[in-house]
């Protein structure tokens, strides 16, 4: 099938929470991802007017995308359409967006409260609660929700080393999303929360 063949597919958003970075050195997280562009937060504003390269993992294969900002959504969230691409890159791209789609694998909702050492952008910290999709952690450095950041802890003798996203802060901590995660990784918090919470036994 000819790339024209999925002309069409540029119009699919697709939501995800990809960790990527902005021309190098802003980090950043795309919630939304198009085979024409996408929409990402970062950490500090963007000139609009400069060229954008957007590069991010996911599914174990890396992007480098060049696009410019076409819209300001609100402060530090932009929409990014992206420049023409090599007919290789375009089937990535495709690939992928149709990965997500195929992909939608609900995360578990359990959370289990905890009392863990961890690093938050390399300040000691303390995990409080984790789950598959996230955490909470109690901190005395201040963060922003949309902030993006990298989180650290031990589950057993596996170091967790994952990229979020502040998603909400309160007087004693904040609330991370975390991005595009390792599948190892959360394959080991999976079997974490799994072996603290067993599933409880079916009714005969």
């Amino acid at each position: 099938m000819s790339v024209s063949a999925y002309e069409r597919r540029k119009f699919v958003r697709v939501d995800v929470n990809l960790d990527a970075r902005v021309n190098r050195n802003v980090r950043a997280a795309v919630k939304k991802l198009s085979l024409g562009g996408c929409l990402v937060e970062c950490n500090q504003p963007l000139n609009d007017s400069d060229p954008i390269q957007l590069a991010f993992s996911a599914f174990g294969e890396k992007f480098r995308m060049l696009g410019r900002v076409i819209h300001v959504a609100s402060p530090n969230r932009y929409g990014i359409v992206f420049e023409s691409q090599k007919d290789d890159q375009v089937l990535r791209l495709v690939s992928l967006i149709q990965k997500v789609q195929d992909a939608s694998i609900a995360r578990r909702s359990t959370r289990l409260r905890l009392h863990r050492e961890a690093l938050l952008d390399k300040e000691p910290s303390l995990l409080t609660d984790l789950s598959e999709g996230g955490c909470s952690i109690q901190t005395e450095r201040h963060f922003n929700p949309g902030d993006i950041i990298e989180v650290q802890f031990f589950l057993q003798d596996e170091e967790i080393h994952l990229a979020g996203q502040i998603r909400w802060k309160g007087p004693e901590g904040v609330g991370v999303e975390f991005l595009s995660p390792d599948p190892t990784q959360v394959d080991d918090i999976a079997r974490f929360l799994t072996q603290k919470n067993p599933p409880s036994p079916k009714m005969p």
